[in-house]
Order: C-alpha cells, then structure tokens, then sequence
C-alpha cells in the first residue's frame, strides 16, 4: 500500500511520570521535568475523578515550559502553561456568568503578558475512568480532542521541547492517577512499494507523433515523502530506448478528490536497461542521465492505496538534439499521428540499420542517420 500522509509505527515504549494509582489527597505534585519531541512523543493520562470533592475546580495537572510557572495562575516567570481543572457538580464562574458543572473539565492555556486565559470545557460520561492525551494535536479528552496544540504554540516547538509536569495551581485537587507516562512511538522502518500501470501513451519525436495502445510505467515510493516514475522501455517512434528513470518526486493530495499532484525539483532523469541496438548510437548507457523539462503529472489511487485508478504525466527530452515529448496516459489525436518521409544526403552523415549495424548508403525501409552535428534522426526509404 502507498502511503501518502501518515508514519506507521511498529512499536511503543513509555517512561513513567507518577506511579501507577498515585493519589493526589490535595496535596502539591512537584514539578517533573520531561523532554517531549511531538512527532515521536505523546503525554497519557488516565484517571479516576471519582475520588475529588464537590469543590470547583480541582487542580487536576499542569504542564508548563516554566518550572516555576507550571504552579501559577499568572504567568510571571517567562512561562507558559495550560492547566488542566475538574469540577465534580458545583457552579463555577466562566465568561458567560455561574454556571453549573457536572463532572466537568477546564483546560486553560496561560503565556506571561496574555489578558487572560483560552479555555475550554469537556464533560465526561464515565469519571471512573478519564484518558487524557497531549500528543502533537494538542489534549483530547476520551478520543475528542478539546484544545488544538496550535492555541498552545509556546508548549509546542520542533524538536525537543523541554517541560515540566506538576500539580500546583488553583484549589487542592483529589483525583487519582491511575498511571501518568510518557509514550515514544517508534517507526516501522520504511519498505519500498511499486505500483505497476500500463495505459496508452504518445510521443513526438523528430516531427513525427506516434500513439502506444500498451505502455507501463512503475509508480514508486523508496522513501517517505519520496516517489519516482519509471518508464518501462520508453519509446520514440519505432526507436526504443531502455527504462528511462525521473526521482525525488513529491505528492499533494486533494481533500476533495484524492487526486494526487507529482513535482519533482529534478532536471535529469536516469537510462537503465538501455537497449544494445541503439546505445552506442545514441550515446546512452546503463545510469546515464538525461535531461528532462516540462514535467506535469497526477495520479488517483484506489481507496486502499494499492492500484492506480488514472496515471497521467508529461515531459519532454533532448537525445542527441533530437527533441522528444513523452506523454503517459493520453493517446494524441489521429491526424497529429503518422510517419514524416525526409532525404538526406548520403555523404553528409553516417547511417545505420535500426540494430545498430552501420551502412554505406540507404536501403529501403527505416534507416538511423546521424549527421555531422550530431544529430540523430529516422529516414524512412520507399
């Protein structure tokens, strides 16, 4: 299967931050200090609120970029914190006035200078058993995320983030940690996937435009992030080449459609399989590069990602100074198709058979001429 957005993971490992079943009995949580990286790392709570008291908002845990801070209301060290709040069944007083809370939580974001605390508020059907998740998203509550990491920039830098988990600020909290860890998923090391198509192509080629009814192109992804097309024995004319080989390609996926959309900040693309008839004609070998411009191309996938619906891309290539513009996925229109006869004078270039074998002047049928500049075209003899 390709994968186009996601990293997989093979495994987790967890570092505790509190013991298991840990209860808080109102008392202040010293601030730990843990190192997060949120595109391996994540922070997991579960907890049991049965155990708090009918006051409003019980300090439930805090997690700061301020050790000092990560106990305050008032950001006043440089911090910046977002405090975690439960109220068992109380009023409490929000920005819309009291209001009653039942089995209720506030997550309040803080930074030094802001004029007031983001907040935001989620009920939970079982209190016996409440998971809670800060991973690079921001915190969910119970699988629904509450408040988007994006509200909360200062906790959420590249790379490592240096923090400090504690329970400190508002009134004495009651709840018991059943088990507080932080988690690193660790990725499944990334195997290669081909998607093979074939479909019809055309290519103009020394003036001429030639339609293909079977052309198969491998669409492969060797890295994360990274694809490449390979054109199986590409074709100008009646002339084959060999497998013809664009890399460092990059897909933006459609919300809508799915279609993905191929770049490539290449400007060469790599011969492999050359065909021996031709290569010492054309001046091509086993990983000799060729440049390429005017690469387009797009691609829809199944919906399990492991077959190609519709590939179409286009670029053209320069052999010997002879243009040639390749398309996959679209056959040309009939009248643009078809054979242009040319004369050339015998003695002005060197000519070959269509295997390669070189002759003393043209015989009828399709001959290989390659004039003094260097040049190389198809004269067709009737």
């Amino acid at each position: 299967m390709l994968v186009v957005t996601a990293t997989a993971f093979a495994e987790t490992t967890s570092e505790k931050l509190v013991e298991d079943n840990y209860a808080l009995a109102g008392n202040v949580l010293s601030p730990k200090a843990v190192t997060v990286n949120w595109d391996t790392q994540k922070l997991v709570a579960v907890l049991d609120m049965t155990t708090c008291s009918d006051k409003e908002n019980e300090r439930v845990f805090s997690v700061s970029n301020n050790k000092t801070d990560v106990a305050n209301w008032e950001q006043t060290n440089g911090g910046s914190t977002v405090h975690l709040f439960y109220t068992k069944d109380a009023k409490v007083w929000t920005g819309a006035g009291m209001e009653t809370f039942h089995q209720k939580f506030a997550v309040q974001y803080r930074y030094q200078g802001d004029a007031g605390a983001t907040s935001y508020y989620k009920e939970v059907a079982d209190p016996s058993t409440v998971t809670v998740v800060m991973d690079k998203t921001g915190i969910s509550i119970d699988g629904e995320l509450v408040f988007p990491a994006a509200e909360m920039p200062n906790l959420y830098g590249e790379g490592d983030n240096q923090l400090y988990f504690g329970a400190g600020c508002g009134t004495p909290g009651f709840a018991t940690y059943k088990s507080v860890e932080l988690v690193t998923e660790k990725a499944e090391p990334f195997s290669p996937v081909t998607l093979s198509k074939t479909d019809v192509a055309n290519a103009v080629y020394n003036g001429t435009t030639t339609n293909y009814d079977a052309k198969t192109v491998e669409f492969v992804q060797y890295e994360e992030g990274k694809y490449k097309l390979v054109w199986k024995t590409l074709e100008a004319g009646s002339t084959i080449f060999g497998d013809y080989t664009i890399e460092n390609i990059t897909v933006a996926e459609d919300a809508d459609t799915h279609v993905l959309t191929l770049t490539t900040t290449d400007t060469e693309g790599t011969w492999s399989n050359v065909n021996p008839a031709y290569g010492f004609v054309f001046g091509l070998a086993e990983g000799t590069k060729t440049a390429f411009t005017g690469f387009e191309g797009t691609c829809k996938l199944n919906e399990t990602k492991d077959a190609i619906e519709k590939l179409k891309f286009k670029f053209n290539i320069s052999i010997m100074g002879n243009e040639a513009n390749l398309v996959f996925g679209e056959k040309a229109p009939e009248s643009e198709t078809g054979i242009n006869a040319t004369t050339v004078a015998e003695g002005a270039a060197t000519l070959f058979t269509v295997d390669g074998v070189k002759l003393s002047k043209l015989q009828k049928g399709l001959n290989i001429v390659r004039s003094a500049d260097g040049k190389v075209k198809k004269v067709l003899v009737k």
